[in-house]
């Protein structure tokens, strides 16, 4: 009988000490699989990001910032729900406030289908109509980087304009409407989206010339 309850005691015995040594190796086992595992390295802002080489425009990167990471950083936007760019993207439009550009009163920034920085819009008020003392001080902002001036056109009365193209290929035009409301626009805009809009702006062209001719 001794024999029987002893030979059970060291049975129990055993299985407890093996479920213990069970546990503890799958322990081990899981903290050597966490330790082997690499860590996920933090995301970098495609505006962070010295290895993306877009052309900067308001602290953004055309072509390299993203829908999100505009939002991210722009203060008082709305999202446009009722349109869609020429590129086929978002539009998230701003009043011009978190900038620290004087005279700034509007933003536009328009994505494409893959919702990439496409095109930058701002609009400015004029301090000096008469001097165009707003006008030539963007101008000579954008000259400080060396962009090839493509256009220009200063007459002493009417509109002005100057366009630059980036080593990227993309064009940035600053203008000066006669008529504007003594506003200066600024926009850039990739090649792509420059043929994307003229397309769409030929094609409503030629929508209402029928529609128009069609009443004759």
């Amino acid at each position: 009988m001794y024999r029987i309850y002893l030979t059970s005691f060291l049975f129990s015995t055993a299985i407890i000490f093996s479920g213990c040594s069970d546990t503890t190796d799958a322990k081990q086992n899981n903290a050597a699989v966490e330790q082997k595992a690499p860590k996920q390295a933090e995301k970098i802002a495609p505006e962070d990001d010295v290895n993306l080489t877009g052309t900067p425009v308001l602290g953004f990167k055309l072509k390299d910032s993203t829908f999100d990471s505009v939002k991210k950083r722009v203060t008082d936007y709305q999202v446009d729900n009722d349109n869609v760019s020429y590129a086929g993207g978002p539009i998230i439009e701003n009043d011009g406030s978190g900038f620290n550009i004087d005279g700034l009163v509007g933003t536009q920034f328009g994505f494409d289908e893959n919702k990439k920085l496409v095109y930058v819009w701002m609009v400015l008020n004029e301090n000096n109509h008469m001097s165009h003392e707003t006008y030539k001080k963007i101008v000579s902002y954008i000259k400080k980087n060396n962009y090839k001036i493509v256009r220009e056109k200063a007459p002493f009365v009417g509109d002005r304009e100057t366009e630059f193209v980036t080593p990227n290929n993309e064009t940035i035009r600053v203008s000066s409407p006669h008529m504007g409301g003594f506003k200066v626009q600024v926009e850039y805009l990739t090649a792509e989206f420059a043929q994307q809009r003229s397309q769409s702006q030929a094609a409503q062209k030629q929508q209402k010339n029928t529609t128009e001719s069609a009443n004759f």
